[in-house]
């Protein structure tokens, strides 16, 4: 396996007490394929990716593994982290606006990654440079190469922010809500564009979003986060059509739907729970629909293990014996659809 994530712990000093951001979150990732990461804001996405490029601080507190071809990054030596940044794995930033020096031109921040890591001429830089700016489709690569990023529209910075982190053939592509800013038409562009480099490189990618229309499109596997700690995960088919925890449901229900003449879009009742200040027993049971149903009050008692419902399908929920007739009673609701 080339990612392998085992048991990853996330967590911060605050002056509220500990914020757990992840909690024991496991999960791994074969090369040439894309596994999602979604959830609602604060359920964990961004700490969990941010702990596999090394990139948190040292006040932060990290335990578990992340094993990156079997290469350790928990623990690992700041230079072994620099080395491995953009050499073995990058990352494509939500907004490239912020993300890219605002005072250095594109073609010089893409050269420098490049001479980061190769023993390379400032001339053989700026031709990979050009090279992945004309691969990720731009017009004008030269122009893009001597442009500022404020200089650029959306859809071009976009484009630029995916050739730099491509610039060094990663292994391990992350891509944090890479089309977020975009209109429809050029979302459809990244998301193609990434899907072919992908092909093209081999590598394997980590998408975290909270558009599960992204996921339908691009993912192969899927980790569905819930206050720090995994609900749901499976390969997208399975998530999407034989969904098997109460959350999961109510992100497929917010869904808008084009097949259907009458869909009423349903939002989950309730809140995120604190970081903070975690529910007792299953961390969604305050919001969930079914926790009632489930005998000697278990969804607030205990902490449902992440157990396999199918191969390959793991759920972190006590409706095991009432799963089917939930499943069942959502698909019969005519402005739910069909999502079991």
């Amino acid at each position: 396996m080339f990612l392998q994530v085992n048991d990853l712990k996330v967590e911060f000093s605050t002056e509220d007490g500990v914020l757990t951001a992840v909690d024991g979150l496991s999960f791994s990732l074969e090369r040439g394929r894309t596994l999602a990461v979604v959830g609602e804001s604060g359920s964990g996405k961004t700490a969990t990716i941010l702990a596999i490029m090394g990139l948190h601080d040292a006040n932060t507190r990290i335990s578990g593994s992340i094993h990156l071809d079997g290469q350790q990054i928990v623990g690992a030596r700041a230079s072994t982290l620099r080395r491995l940044r953009g050499e073995r794995v990058a990352m494509i930033f939500q907004d490239p606006l912020t993300a890219m020096h605002p005072y250095h031109r594109i073609g010089a921040q893409i050269t420098e990654a490049y001479r980061t890591h190769h023993k390379s001429s400032a001339g053989q830089a700026a031709n990979r440079a050009l090279e992945l700016l004309d691969r990720v489709g731009l017009a004008d690569p030269r122009r893009c190469f001597n442009s500022y990023p404020h200089e650029l529209s959306g859809g071009m910075r976009q484009r630029a922010m995916i050739a730099m982190a491509l610039v060094c053939s990663p292994d391990l592509l992350i891509a944090d809500e890479p089309t977020t800013a975009l209109d429809v038409t050029i979302q459809a562009q990244i998301l193609e564009l990434l899907s072919d480099l992908q092909k093209e490189f081999n590598s394997a990618t980590i998408l975290v979003t909270h558009d599960l229309g992204v996921v339908a499109e691009l993912a192969d596997d899927v980790v569905v986060l819930y206050g720090g700690k995994a609900a749901e995960t499976g390969n997208v088919r399975d998530i999407f059509y034989r969904t098997g925890h109460p959350y999961t449901h109510g992100l497929l229900a917010s869904i808008p739907r084009l097949d259907q003449p009458r869909y009423r879009l349903d939002a989950i009742p309730g809140s995120p729970p604190s970081l903070t200040d975690m529910p007792s027993g299953c961390r969604f049971n305050p919001r969930c629909l079914f926790a009632s149903t489930v005998t000697d009050d278990l969804c607030n008692s205990k902490a449902p293990p992440l157990k396999a419902i199918a191969p390959g399908h793991f759920v972190s929920c006590h409706l095991d014996s009432e799963r089917q007739k939930i499943a069942d009673r959502l698909a019969a609701q005519p402005e739910h659809g069909e999502h079991s």
